[in-house]
């Protein structure tokens, strides 16, 4: 819950979110917390670039219709809590002054794409109908919940000892050398100039060439005779590589070291072909020790953001325990019970 949160303050926060956001088409009720209503337009806000993100980046089919479901349902949990903190702020009496607004607002106006530019800044405020007292209201509430976040987390400094080691223990792979590997991998294009030849085509083809790699056909003559990509007539070959390296696309080199050495992966697939990878010759990093000054800096850190993490997910518990809260479906129906408040 606590990324997802992080998720919508950073869309909101930044301006090409603003510039972005999909229109209103309709306004309908979709939760109410504690008297204080969460509609579809500001689900629609929250997700709006992510969305866009994952249209863009994955093919139709019930994969993207996952994602895209669980973008929202994350993004509702995340404005529900936002409106529990928001609570909690108001029982404290507290207050945000509008000066501290005022200097938020124009360190927004100073960055990408504004650039210092208040016309710019407004006029795209007003494209999406957006006044800039709705603008100023939404950093308010963002200011008050980062200081209400801040506040569960002011008291917890310190790690002990066996905290420490327990995380290193966790993250034990991102203390390392980088591993190296000889990568080589077959590239099936989805569409070809020829027109006899179809996507199933391509697939089965992809296919056939991973089953002969099992059965112990040589990788690299494989992808001699099949592979449109650039290192066919080397069979593939992308050289020793680091992990760090950019000479292959990220997704594809994190799907080849995660290979054992020698072993062939899935059938990969984009949008525009299949993939088959191969790993050789892979040589793991070395681990770093824990009494490593920098290593122990840096799992501190993490240490601290786990226990910070674990306040707050204690503390959002808490408050839900007390809380009204009433979500309703896309034709209004109730689909919760209306929750009444307890004492602990």
């Amino acid at each position: 819950m606590l990324r997802s949160f992080l998720l919508i303050t950073a869309t909101i926060i930044l301006s090409s979110a603003i510039k972005s956001a999909e229109p209103r088409a309709f306004n309908s009720l979709v939760a109410v917390v504690n008297g204080q209503v969460i509609t579809e337009s500001e689900v629609q806000q929250a997700t709006s670039n992510t969305r866009q993100i994952i249209i863009r980046s994955q093919p139709a089919g019930a994969e993207r219709d996952k994602m895209l479901k669980s973008l929202r349902e994350n993004a509702l949990d995340s404005l529900i809590e936002r409106e529990l903190i928001l609570s909690e702020f108001v029982k404290l009496g507290a207050e945000i002054k509008s000066t501290i607004v005022d200097q938020d607002i124009e360190k927004i106006i100073e960055r990408e794409p504004f650039k210092g530019n208040r016309d710019k800044f407004i006029e795209d405020l007003r494209k999406t109908g957006m006044t800039m007292k709705r603008f100023r209201d939404m950093r308010q509430k963002i200011i008050a919940v980062e200081m209400m976040r801040s506040r569960q987390a002011k008291g917890i400094s310190v790690v002990t000892p066996q905290k420490l080691t327990e995380t290193y223990q966790q993250h034990k792979d991102k203390f390392r050398e980088e591993t190296f590997a000889r990568i080589r991998t077959i590239m099936i294009p989805k569409a070809t100039k020829d027109p006899t030849i179809k996507l199933d085509d391509q697939r089965k083809l992809i296919t056939e060439i991973r089953e002969k790699t099992i059965k112990g056909v040589d990788f690299a003559e494989l992808a001699k005779e099949h592979s449109k990509d650039s290192v066919s007539d080397s069979g593939g070959d992308r050289g020793i590589i680091g992990e760090k390296s950019i000479k292959l696309r990220n997704d594809l080199k994190i799907a080849a070291f995660a290979l054992d050495s020698g072993k062939v992966s899935e059938v990969l697939e984009d949008n525009y072909a299949f993939y088959l990878l191969k790993s050789e010759d892979k040589k793991r990093g070395q681990n770093k020790s824990l009494n490593d000054p920098t290593v122990r800096d840096e799992v501190n850190k993490l240490a601290l953001l786990d226990l910070r993490k674990s306040a707050y997910e204690r503390w959002i518990t808490k408050l839900k325990k007390t809380a009204s809260i009433r979500q309703f479906d896309s034709k209004g129906k109730l689909i919760t019970k209306f929750q009444k408040p307890t004492s602990e």
